[in-house]
């Protein structure tokens, strides 16, 4: 069984990352969700210890938990910013496109407060995974607008430059990915995916390599509506896509048999033109030796009604 995270906490929010591994950030040390004006223990507000929040102890720095990991070895923040804005009851974060992900909320009053000692918070943070220090990141070209249940497979192509060395090992260690981000607050995350559709590569001469991808499989796995698209070679995604899976609302959806995919075609002389892309696990262990300025959660927008 994997340790706990570096760090417990109440109210995180949970994102699956395109690499595979989630993130959490947000919450408290103690209490619970919530506000109130009093408890079956404070039965005062002016005794109440942190205004109106039933949670106290903010936690600042995320962790990252990776399922594929060593048992013992999945949960780490080691190299991983830190944020001094609390984020408590009504905070939430969401992945965006480029594979960074957005940090907004927290209000645990039951109106607006902004000078209360956890207060209603109007900055929003943008934290970067450690795999943006990689010096090359994959892009696909090709991405299509919509992903049906089943058919026809689609090809991306991926050129030369966007992955180091041989070919084949970046052939053999490319996912196509398709995360939808969901809605997430109060500790959950409604609607969240992750789906890998099969996947099979041609590696051609010039070194440039074409992905056969299947469709979605069915929307008892991934309900119709958006999503983002995601390429990624060792750990390192492109930025996402966005494209519309099924009909993109709700109601019987089209299903039809999943294509055969292409046998893979592997070339052993070719190579890649990028600088050098470090894989995932890479990037975690210079994150934490040298102080990368990757992890880092960056302060965006101040606004104040």
């Amino acid at each position: 069984m994997a340790l706990p995270p570096p760090t417990s906490r109440t109210m995180g929010q949970f994102i699956l990352l395109p690499d595979g591994r989630m993130f959490v950030i947000n919450g408290g040390l103690n209490g619970t969700a919530g506000y109130a004006t009093e408890t079956g223990q404070t039965l005062s507000y002016v005794d109440m210890p942190f205004g109106m929040s039933l949670a106290s102890g903010p936690v600042g720095t995320p962790a990252i938990c990776d399922p594929n990991a060593a048992k013992g070895k999945r949960w780490t923040n080691a190299g991983l910013g830190t944020s001094n804005i609390a984020r408590l009851y009504h905070s939430s974060a969401i992945l965006l496109p480029d594979a960074s992900v957005l940090v907004a909320g927290s209000n645990p009053n039951v109106d607006v407060n902004t000078s209360t000692i956890f207060p209603t918070e109007y900055r929003a943070e943008i934290f970067y995974p450690p795999y943006f220090s990689a010096t090359t990141r994959p892009a696909p070209t090709g991405m299509p607008k919509t992903i049906s249940y089943g058919g026809d497979f689609f090809d991306l192509t991926l050129p030369s430059s966007s992955y180091a060395d041989s070919a084949n090992a970046a052939a053999g260690n490319t996912s196509v990915i398709l995360v939808r981000g969901g809605f997430t607050t109060h500790a959950m995350n409604m609607g969240q995916r992750y789906a890998q559709p099969n996947n099979t590569p041609t590696v051609k001469d010039d070194g440039s390599i074409v992905l056969h991808v299947a469709q979605a499989p069915n929307p008892n796995i991934l309900q119709p509506g958006p999503g983002l698209l995601f390429v990624t070679i060792n750990g390192i995604p492109s930025n996402g896509t966005m494209v519309i899976v099924g009909s993109g609302s709700m109601g019987q959806q089209p299903i039809t048999a999943a294509s055969t995919l292409p046998a893979s075609v592997l070339l052993d002389t070719v190579k890649g033109t990028g600088d050098g892309s470090p894989s995932a696990d890479q990037n975690n262990q210079d994150n934490g030796a040298s102080g990368s300025h990757t992890g880092a959660i960056v302060v965006w927008l101040a606004q104040l009604p």
